[in-house]
């Protein structure tokens, strides 16, 4: 059985702003459904969209497993 969210719902689920959301299902971008006028959003789908995501190259500092380099506050400066 689906959980269909409301936008709302869906934007507080995914942590996301609500605007963020609206463009991406408007974009085709994620998992949407519209009837009429209103959006609906199915949890499961959601998780798989979340889940197939690319993951974020990792920065040098944490490819190479260095912590990264300190930099001094201004008032150090």
């Amino acid at each position: 059985m689906a959980i269909w969210l409301t936008l709302d719902e869906a934007a507080d689920y995914l942590k996301m702003g609500r605007s963020t959301l609206y463009r991406l299902a408007r974009e085709g971008a994620m998992p949407a459904h519209k009837r009429g006028r209103v959006w609906r959003f199915d949890a499961a789908e959601l998780d798989e969209w979340m889940k197939a995501a690319p993951k974020e190259p990792p920065t040098p500092d944490q490819a190479s497993g260095k912590p990264p380099a300190c930099r001094p506050n201004r008032e150090d400066a």
